[in-house]
């Protein structure tokens, strides 16, 4: 008697669409927390300048120097940042590190020796990539609330208040930060993809009454 039955099988091309997109939102969202765009000043009357999570620089090209944050570059004076940028450098750099170590993971995907380990393996990258996604979401949440602190009021004005910038402008980089979000949050569903249930037709020897 022909009888309809299943197995579990691997999307090759699910898991190397998983393992690409993870490396890329990894990669990109660490180079958005280490460039210092996040908001950036372009006032006539005062020298360009951008500012990120760790990193601030003032001047142009040519002329553009650069420091940590709460240490004074070109005629700008020295001032802490607000303690939230703290939090949001340990969250969106810890959320970019798991997707980063779960995208090195998914590259062992091929040499796993059966279906049942490929999706164990998945299904523990996938929760841990849920998880930062999470932590990068509440960083570029918190983000916005250090803009009322001294150092950002020196640099965008004394307008600038929480969620208000001032005289300085949305940057790149912190664009970048929410598209890469954005985009690792695609991330766990396609975890979920990679193994499917595989049907097929066969010949049982069962006899029925």
């Amino acid at each position: 008697m022909k009888v309809r039955g299943w197995v579990w099988s691997t999307s090759w091309g699910v898991v190397a669409l998983w393992a690409g997109v993870t490396l890329l939102v990894a990669i990109s969202s660490l180079a958005a927390l280490f460039t210092p765009a996040w908001f950036v000043r372009h006032a006539r009357t005062h020298p360009p300048a951008a500012f990120g999570v760790w990193t601030w620089c003032v001047g142009g090209k040519e002329e553009e120097k650069c420091a940590q944050l709460g240490e004074a570059a070109g005629d700008i004076a020295s001032a802490l940042p607000s303690t939230v940028w703290v939090m949001v450098g340990a969250l969106y750099g810890g959320g970019g590190a798991l997707l980063g170590l779960t995208g090195l993971a998914i590259l062992v995907t091929p040499f796993l020796p059966s279906t049942q380990a490929r999706a164990a393996l998945a299904q523990v990258s996938g929760n841990i990539q849920a998880v930062a996604v999470s932590l990068q979401a509440v960083g570029l949440v918190l983000y916005p609330l250090g803009l009322g602190s001294p150092f950002v009021r020196l640099v965008c004005g004394p307008s600038a208040t929480i969620y208000a910038a001032g005289s300085c402008d949305l940057g790149y980089a912190y664009m970048l930060a929410l598209v890469s979000t954005a985009l690792a949050a695609y991330c766990p569903v396609l975890a979920r993809l990679t193994t499917y249930k595989d049907y097929t037709d066969y010949w049982s020897n069962l006899n029925y009454m």
